[in-house]
């Protein structure tokens, strides 16, 4: 807003300004005439009936005798028609929307009030005098008007010069018209304003009147309020920017934009409220709004409000029960998480993932299991958590599960490679277990042209006493864990060779 000064008063010039918005706008609406607040009635409304307001034409509160006004009960609405009106001043005087003096004395001076249906007005005074010059102000001043004073005298007079005064001093010169624009005032342009005025008929006279002007908030400073807190991550958040208009300008159009850390993050429109579908914790901040006049005449901004989102749930940990460490143990992931204490009763689920790739779909299962864990599950594992109801959705760090050899493949031994026939020929199954599992039993097979010569046992070892040339062939050997089947374990082929002695 640009101030500038003129003849020692404040003239108020505003200073257009416009934001963008990037937020989703939530289901508000407003009339064409008449600012409309979701939930609430029309400003300046009691229930679905207007407010009257009393107006004047022309608007000023003080006029000569024998001048005429005309007074008008206002509603703005579509069905005024239908209403009944009625003047008082201290008693009834007219019955009709349109009450006009054609021409006014000293006893018509007085509180002008009109009845609309079953609403009041508030009180609009009229003075009527019979002096040679009045100051000439309007029936009622809001901040964010262009006053214009006006220092009339009585037709027939012959102006010589103007002085206007705010509070004894003066702020204008000689002026050679009755005429002083004021500019865009705001309250504290309140105050006893005069006007001195020389005019002449067959003599010079000097003549002052004056009036004292008191400029009405047009609105009140805003509050920024929330819906439903406090507000938990994945709800509808509203802030809505509450104010209230004067009952004299009931239909004044405002604008809304609202701020968080002191940062714009909705340009002035007609809503006003701001809000998120899904709110995040991210949203949490210091808000605030501000108001206006469609003009931008007048601004004013709340107060902030810190809006704290609470998070719906934790970030989840992804923890390994019982670490796996060697191949064939029982493997357990559990994705561990807590719910708000205001969202008690929210479904989570859970999806668990194996270096990027998904190893287990949402489910309401927070564990990932894997009955005999194998090489292969070895890999970098996080989880992640969402609602079933709401969109929130949150990712665990990774956890590094290593799956080590429970025993290393075996070597298949021979005793030699060329056997005579008749000699005895034995073959070994050569393994070691995991540092960690000294103590498994495990079983081995042996296996001539892949067909099995000696089943699953504890004997390591495969002979044959007087071997024939048929016992010639690729020899190989399979070890397992005596507890289970899962983890089983080959070696390459060995080839022996059974020789005739002729």
């Amino acid at each position: 807003m640009a101030t500038g000064k003129m003849d020692g008063f404040r003239i108020t010039q505003t200073t257009s300004h416009t934001a963008g918005s990037r937020r989703r706008k939530q289901g508000w609406t407003q009339d064409a005439d008449v600012l409309s607040y979701p939930g609430t009635t029309i400003l300046g409304h009691t229930g679905s009936t207007v407010s009257p307001v009393v107006t004047f034409t022309p608007n000023w509160k003080k006029i000569f005798t024998g001048e005429s006004i005309t007074m008008t009960c206002d509603v703005g609405s579509t069905g005024a028609e239908d209403l009944t009106y009625y003047w008082y001043k201290d008693y009834w005087v007219y019955t009709g929307k349109i009450y006009t003096i054609t021409s006014a004395n000293t006893w018509d001076s007085g509180n002008y009030r009109c009845l609309a249906g079953s609403e009041r007005s508030s009180t609009a005074r009229l003075d009527v005098v019979a002096d040679p010059v009045i100051l000439r102000v309007p029936l009622d001043v809001h901040e964010g008007d262009d006053l214009t004073l006006r220092c009339h005298h009585r037709s027939g007079y012959k102006e010589i010069y103007t002085v206007f005064y705010k509070d004894d001093s003066a702020f204008s010169s000689r002026r050679y018209t009755f005429v002083l624009p004021v500019g865009i005032v705001n309250m504290r342009d309140t105050g006893r304003y005069k006007c001195t005025k020389e005019i002449t008929l067959h003599t010079d006279v000097t003549s002052t009147d004056e009036a004292f002007i008191s400029i009405q908030q047009l609105f009140g400073i805003p509050e920024i309020k929330v819906a439903l807190y406090p507000v938990v991550e994945g709800d509808e958040m509203t802030l809505t920017c509450d104010t209230s208009l004067s009952p004299l300008r009931p239909r004044t159009q405002l604008k809304f934009a609202f701020h968080k850390d002191g940062r714009n993050v909705q340009g002035f429109t007609s809503y006003n409220q701001y809000g998120f579908q899904s709110a995040e914790v991210k949203d949490s901040g210091k808000y605030s709004c501000e108001v206006t006049t469609a003009t931008y005449s007048v601004r004013k901004r709340s107060q902030e409000k810190l809006v704290e989102i609470n998070e719906l749930f934790i970030n989840s940990r992804i923890r390994a029960m019982g670490y796996p460490a060697v191949e064939g143990d029982h493997m357990v992931l559990t994705c561990n998480t807590s719910l708000s204490p205001l969202r008690q009763r929210t479904e989570l689920q859970f999806a668990f993932y194996r270096d990027g790739r998904n190893v287990k779909e949402f489910s309401s299962s927070d564990q990932y299991e894997v009955q005999f864990a194998q090489l292969e599950n070895s890999g970098n594992y996080s989880c992640d958590v969402k609602a079933s109801n709401v969109k929130v959705r949150k990712s665990s760090h990774f956890i590094h599960i290593m799956i080590k050899e429970l025993f290393f493949t075996p070597v298949l031994n021979v005793s030699a490679i060329n056997v005579l026939e008749g000699d005895a020929m034995n073959l070994t199954c050569n393994t070691s277990l995991s540092p960690l599992r000294q103590r498994t039993e495990l079983q081995f097979a042996f296996y001539r042209d892949g067909r099995n010569v000696q089943d699953f046992s504890l004997s390591d070892q495969y002979g044959v006493q007087s071997a024939q040339l048929e016992d010639s062939g690729n020899y190989s050997c399979k070890v397992r864990s005596a507890l289970t089947s899962n983890i089983t374990k080959k070696s390459k082929d060995a080839f022996v060779q059974i020789r005739g002695k002729f």
